[in-house]
């Protein structure tokens, strides 16, 4: 009986012990379930992180590194004057100067772009009466001269070799150069690269590294004829770094600027016109604040009582809501002035028309107000023009 007794007991005990230990293991599974759901919440602020702000669709984050110098001259600009809507477009054409001569007539003229020629024709240009010989013409030969005998086939010219696609990249990569007055470095040129705390991966694939010569080709002709060079040569000249990516997932592109040179670094892992469009307005912010021009009312285009970099006012993101009266393209624009501004650019630059840069939307404004401050700085750009980014206003 008591044997019984103990073993009663005993089983009893492992029971206990067993219960404990389920509700311990139960304690740690619901623990980690909470650090979990913990760190997920974390990432609701686009702001603070950039992974989010990737998942969300959202324009990723770029990072602008900026150099104050205090020997500027601070000139206000203001919503005034509002855009002519009539004033003729520039059509976003390409910046690739007018080159070639004309030279006299009958001579080419250059066209402009990749050097095309369109014009007369050297050999008949410029014809008139005497001056010179007149060539004796020829006759035929009588009946009774023997034929000459009939020259042999010269051999046909062997075709010009196709060049390699690395050759190919670096011919488009010299005419960027000299067409926009920027340098421009990829692949192996951008090994060891650091920026911003960041390091960067090179652009290891010819194909990759076209594509992204391409796209930077096409982008930059839809600023005005010298843009790019007359920032170059007010002294901040441009080097642009096409790299695969940066060592921080989601960051997308950094610049890297003061008033005497800049850098720009796009990651082509990502989509690139957007990205290019935000950190070019950074490099033209710098010249623009260069020529003494400061947006010394920004902050009353925000809503009342907001601060950057504080709370997040997700119903004000246009990216999120849609809604034409937000005060703000996306939620990284509410980081810091410079990043509203760079992507507020972004949405200036777009194919399509967002809802909110309609006539009179906050947004609007703030983009008229960078228009302006751009037509004020540049001799490139005039208010009599429709520059590209002013399609929208």
């Amino acid at each position: 009986m008591p044997n019984e007794m103990n073993q009663t007991t005993n089983n009893r005990d492992l029971t206990f012990f067993a219960r404990i230990l389920i509700s311990v293991a139960i304690a740690l599974l619901a623990f980690g379930f909470y650090l979990d759901v913990g760190n997920n919440t974390k990432l609701i602020d686009p702001i603070k992180d950039v992974h989010n702000t990737h998942k969300k669709g959202e324009t990723v984050t770029t990072i602008d590194i900026f150099h104050w110098d205090d020997d500027v001259n601070e000139v206000d600009i203001d919503l005034e004057p509002i855009k002519d809507p009539d004033k003729p477009s520039s059509g976003g054409s390409s910046s690739g100067g007018s080159g070639g001569s004309s030279g006299g007539s009958g001579g080419s003229s250059g066209s402009g772009g990749m050097g095309t020629h369109s014009g007369g024709n050297p050999s008949t240009g410029g014809g008139g009466s005497g001056g010179g010989n007149t060539p004796k013409p020829t006759t035929s030969p009588s009946p009774s001269t023997s034929p000459s005998p009939s020259p042999s086939p010269s051999p046909s010219p062997s075709p010009s070799p196709t060049p390699s696609l690395d050759e190919t990249n670096n011919n488009l990569r010299n005419y960027i150069q000299n067409t926009y007055g920027v340098t421009v470095k990829y692949g192996s040129e951008t090994n060891g690269y650091y920026v911003g705390g960041l390091s960067t991966n090179s652009i290891s694939n010819a194909a990759v590294a076209n594509a992204s010569l391409n796209q930077l080709n096409t982008a930059m002709s839809l600023y005005p004829n010298g843009f790019f060079r007359e920032i170059s040569n007010g002294g901040i000249p441009l080097t642009i770094y096409l790299i695969d990516s940066f060592s921080e997932y989601g960051v997308t592109g950094v610049t890297d600027s003061n008033y005497s040179f800049a850098n720009i670094a796009v990651a082509v892992a990502y989509p690139f016109e957007d990205t290019f469009y935000h950190e070019s307005y950074h490099y033209i912010e710098r010249y623009i604040f260069k020529r003494g021009i400061y947006y010394s009312s920004w902050d009353a285009y925000n809503p009342p009582g907001f601060s950057y970099g504080g709370a997040l006012l997700r119903d004000q993101s246009y990216a999120r809501t849609g809604a034409a009266d937000a005060y703000f393209v996306n939620d990284y624009a509410q980081s810091s002035p410079e990043e509203d501004r760079a992507s507020t650019f972004e949405y200036m630059m777009m194919a399509s028309k967002p809802a909110c840069l309609n006539y009179g939307q906050h947004v609007w404004q703030k983009a008229t107000t960078m228009s302006n401050a751009i037509d004020s700085a540049l001799n490139t750009v005039s208010p009599y023009t429709t520059e590209y980014w002013e399609r929208h206003l």
